[in-house]
């Protein structure tokens, strides 16, 4: 009759147990930094499904800016006027110059001025 070794498996046992304790001691020398990379990329690993869902919803509600495609200058867009009032904070804080300035455009009818 053949003997079994019993010994075997504690000492896998043993060799996983310290392995697992030599892992545990190297994640707690981890640098501030490191660690915090570390748990934004579990974190991220998590919740990735969950951001490109938001990321795709967030597409869909906001515009995007046009742009020129490459090598095309943007000379034919013009730039529109945003503002077409002066208001009396507007006169009282700006220079002299360009107060008289204001002022022509809204006698002109050019501006609206505002109280």
């Amino acid at each position: 009759m053949a003997r079994t070794k019993k010994a075997a498996p504690a000492e896998t046992k043993e060799k996983a147990a310290a392995d697992r304790e030599e892992q545990s001691r190297k994640k707690s020398r981890l640098s501030t930094a490191e660690a915090r990379r570390e748990y934004q990329r579990r974190y991220y690993q998590m919740h990735k499904e969950k951001a490109k869902e938001y990321q795709r919803q967030y597409n869909l509600t906001h515009k995007k800016k046009a742009r020129a495609g490459r090598g095309k200058s943007n000379i034919t867009a013009s730039r529109e006027v945003v503002r077409s009032t002066f208001n009396t904070q507007d006169l009282m804080h700006s220079p002299v110059e360009k107060t008289l300035k204001m002022l022509e455009k809204i006698i002109k009818g050019e501006r609206l001025f505002t109280m």
